[in-house]
């Protein structure tokens, strides 16, 4: 897809509301009698003249949609007497024509130009200001990679009109939106920082005291914060972070359970990397609940993050039982769901025949990549001892060919089973044999050990006597 075509689409959701019921009921309290029939009229030619330059932009080319829109503000004012909604709305679709045109200088201006509209000044109310500016500042961010730096001067130019108007709900939104599209973008500078920084200041009281008024707000800065900090992988503000999002939500019960969902999400890879498997598994599944479209991004990770966890806790009970889960028959969750299901059954070669086949998928996701290892020696092991149960002599070459692995690894896997004591014998490396005891023999040992320690006792006993 060109650019172009990518601005286009994004440009068809720009205007969404030029069909939409404002259009055409713009007039509808004139039609009750507060307005005359001549009034009624001239919006009408507005209307008109409007819809009609728009859909010049094909038929004629940019630059007559342009000139055309443009006769719609001079008639607005001409009629008003002041630049109103229907200017509003022309200004808008101006601007994105000259973004399709590529005249940054002319961009710049007519934004500039955008700026100034206000409830008091144009009737246009500071939700409609805000999704204005809002869909420009998507349509030029999404539209390629290039146009980053220009949407981070129209953030800037934006940001700036609203705090010399010291209008600071439509700034606080605005700079949440532009931290969010750096964030997404990888641009995790000392400017996202320092907005962050700014955010988080605007959220508290004189006192340095957090400000109940504008808890959720804080609550989505803290959202971004951890993210950030998780990429950075500084565990200590991340986990820092964690603890005052639930603190925070605590003590402002009306915040909902939704906006909580990143920190569970978060909270569950920190327990991840702490072998807390079930802790994990519960904080993954609490996201997964709550995940709703601003963090949709993160639900297909946060499933296969729950599948991983489900492995390593050791648990039979599939997540795919619950109802959210199973309805997601995403191609990525797929393979995770066929690794779960041939893990619990213990078919070790067809784990790693789906671990082979799906690698990005897989191995592709870094978080999931670094548990890997783990899930391989847990079903190793869970093989290696149903292997040797029957027998008191097992050759190590042997178990390496039933597992697919050297015996090298083999020995180590053994050794690190011995250590906790989940086998109980002892390895000959010369005969590359794993001798097991039996039960009497342990008895025996056992006995050994205890008689050791006793005679040790009574050594200690008869030297201090002596003394």
């Amino acid at each position: 897809m060109s650019d172009d075509e990518d601005f286009m689409n994004e440009d068809e959701e720009f205007d969404m509301d030029d069909y939409g019921e404002e259009d055409f009921d713009m007039g509808g309290s004139d039609q009750e009698g507060s307005g005359s029939e001549g009034e009624i009229e001239e919006e009408d030619k507005i209307r008109n003249q409007y819809h009609m330059s728009r859909d010049l932009a094909d038929e004629e080319g940019i630059d007559e949609a342009i000139a055309g829109l443009e006769k719609v503000m001079k008639m607005e004012k001409d009629w008003q007497g002041k630049h109103g909604s229907w200017s509003f709305k022309a200004l808008k679709r101006i601007i994105s024509f000259t973004f399709k045109l590529g005249d940054e200088k002319r961009l710049m201006e007519r934004f500039d130009e955008l700026l100034t509209y206000n409830s008091k000044a144009n009737d246009i109310s500071e939700n409609d200001l805000f999704k204005g500016i809002e869909k420009i500042l998507n349509t030029v961010s999404t539209a390629a990679a290039a146009q980053t730096e220009l949407a981070l001067k129209l953030y800037g130019k934006a940001l700036a009109a609203m705090k010399a108007a010291k209008n600071e709900n439509l700034w606080s939104k605005t700079s949440l939106k532009l931290a969010q599209k750096m964030f997404d973008k990888g641009l995790h500078s000392k400017q996202l920082d320092k907005i962050l920084a700014e955010l988080e200041e605007s959220c508290k009281l004189p006192d340095g005291s957090e400000n109940p008024k504008k808890a959720s707000l804080l609550l989505d800065v803290y959202a971004l914060q951890i993210q950030l900090h998780m990429e950075r992988k500084d565990r200590k503000k991340t986990k820092e972070l964690s603890e005052k999002g639930f603190a925070l939500a605590k003590n402002n019960p009306g915040i909902l359970n939704s906006k909580l969902a990143i920190f569970h999400f978060v909270g569950g890879k920190l327990h991840m990397e702490q072998h807390n498997y079930k802790e994990a598994y519960a904080a993954f599944f609490e996201a997964f609940n709550f995940f709703e479209e601003s963090y949709f991004r993160l639900k297909i990770p946060c499933l296969k993050y729950i599948v991983v966890a489900t492995m390593l806790m050791l648990g039979e009970i599939s997540p795919f039982a619950d109802a959210q889960a199973k309805t997601h028959n995403n191609p990525e969750i797929k393979p995770m769901a066929d690794l779960l299901n041939a893990y619990q059954h213990n078919e070790i070669n067809r784990v790693e025949k789906i671990l082979k086949e799906n690698k990005t998928v897989i191995m592709g996701d870094p978080f999931i990549e670094q548990f890997i290892k783990n899930i391989l020696r847990e079903i190793r092991t869970k093989v290696l001892l149903e292997l040797i149960r029957p027998y008191t002599r097992v050759a190590v070459p042997f178990i390496a060919k039933q597992l697919n692995i050297t015996a090298a690894e083999v020995q180590e896997l053994l050794v690190f089973l011995i250590l906790d004591h989940k086998v109980n014998g002892n390895i000959d490396q010369v005969n590359q044999l794993l001798i097991l005891r039996g039960e009497l023999e342990s008895a025996k040992y056992r006995f050994i050990e205890k008689w050791g320690t006793q005679l040790h006792s009574i050594h200690n006993v008869v030297l201090n006597k002596v003394a």
